[in-house]
Order: structure tokens, then C-alpha cells, then sequence
């Protein structure tokens, strides 16, 4: 499920501030044309108030691996044809933690009590988003790289795909 409208919410003061210069992640650039991805498989595709169109996507055979860590799925939303948000799906908390590592080394540093935050980490800057979240009932996680405007326009949008 693409449930990114949870996760990106009020934003603690203390959450990890990315500079201005990242806006993509392993080579995809947020806010980029869907023309650009031709190898990607169409998941969904819906309507919401405020784009005219949200689809999801997967890019068949890619397997990605950050720090150690191998993901369960790896998707893409676009809005209107821009590439929204890329969601990875992990297990384990031994994961969450190589992923937090990794975030960290690549975008920036978490205060020290953000870091202790084991459900959900943010990193916040003005084009990208990053939200690393882990439920300790299921073992399963998401990190979540956002589009902060596309990102707005598709929450405002009540519809949430099946998985």
C-alpha cells in the first residue's frame, strides 16, 4: 500500500534538514517525467481533487540494495506524469538501523533525539523528503523519498491503492 499520506506529517522541530541540492535518490530525480522511466510496469492508476492523475509504478527486475539491505518492493508515484515519491519496503529493525545509517551518510545527520525515534525518522528539505518508519508489530518498514509539492497535492486526495 502507498500510504505515504501517514507518514509525512506535522514535522517535529528536531527532524533532519537536507539541503537544497538533493532532489533524487539512486539516480531517480523527483518531479522528472514519467517518459523518462520507459522500462516501468503500471501497478495502479487513480483520480484525486487536486491532480488529474496518480499512477504507480515498478521498474520490473531492478533489485536494489543500500548498506546490506535487500527490499521487498521498490515503487514509484507519479502525479500528473512527475515522478511524487519512491517507497522501498524492508524487514527487520537490524534493517531499519543499516538504512538509518546510510540516510544519514548521504543526506545528513539526525539531532539525537530524532535518532532515537524508532517508528518514524524525517528528513526535511525544500525538494525532497525522506521518511524512514518501521512497525514493531509486523517487522516491516518504508523508506520514502518525496516530492514535498507534488507530495501535497497528491495527500490532499483521500483515495489510498490496494497493495
Amino acid at each position: 500500500m502507498c500510504l505515504l499520506s501517514l507518514v509525512v506529517g506535522a514535522m517535529p522541530a528536531w527532524a533532519g534538514q537536507i539541503g537544497d541540492q538533493h532532489n533524487s535518490f539512486n539516480g531517480y530525480t523527483l518531479e522528472t517525467p514519467l517518459a523518462t522511466y520507459p522500462s516501468f510496469k503500471l501497478i495502479d492508476r487513480w483520480s484525486g481533487d487536486f491532480v488529474q492523475e496518480v499512477s504507480l509504478w515498478e521498474n520490473p527486475g531492478e533489485n536494489l540494495t543500500l548498506n546490506g539491505v535487500s527490499f521487498l518492493k521498490v515503487r514509484y508515484r507519479f502525479a500528473d506524469g512527475r515522478l511524487e515519491c519512491i517507497q522501498l519496503v524492508y524487514e527487520g529493525l537490524d534493517n531499519r538501523n543499516r538504512l538509518l545509517q546510510w540516510v544519514e551518510e548521504h543526506y545528513g545527520q539526525l539531532p539525537a533525539p530524532e535518532r532515537r525515534t524508532i517508528p518514524q525518522v524525517l528528513w526535511h528539505g525544500d525538494k525532497l523528503t525522506i521518511t524512514l518508519n518501521f512497525n514493531t508489530h509486523t517487522k516491516r518498514g518504508t523508506l520514502w523519498f518525496a516530492s514535498p509539492a507534488l507530495h501535497d497535492l497528491v495527500n490532499k486526495s483521500l483515495y489510498t491503492p490496494a497493495d
